[in-house]
């Protein structure tokens, strides 16, 4: 094979991969109703928690799982955190969770 075949075919398997990728991720713009109205009272309006126990948004903390991990946390809930399987959506955790990492 041509070095250009090799070069073109690893640029479109990436390219796919990343269009994967910005599937799967939320809104946030859409996450941030969602935050204020369903997490704000727990962990902050500015991602410092207000219970103790809480995980600090604005260090980092809990924040570096992938999103399917983060998703399934926040479905079952863990501690004084209830779960919000069939509370929120898929898409609406998504959104929060895309929320947090880009304005904490």
């Amino acid at each position: 094979m041509s070095h250009t075949i090799i070069v073109t075919r690893t640029l479109v398997l990436m390219l796919l991969l990343l269009t994967t990728a910005v599937v799967m991720a939320g809104d946030p713009m859409k996450g941030r109703l969602l935050y204020e109205n369903r997490c704000q009272g727990c962990h902050g309006a500015e991602g410092v928690p207000q219970v103790a126990g809480m995980p600090n948004f604005k260090m980092g903390t809990g924040l570096m799982q992938p999103d399917e991990q983060l998703l399934a946390f926040v479905k079952k809930g863990k501690g004084v955190m209830p779960g919000f399987k069939g509370i929120l959506t898929d898409t609406e955790i998504r959104n929060i969770i895309a929320h947090v990492r880009t304005f904490f």
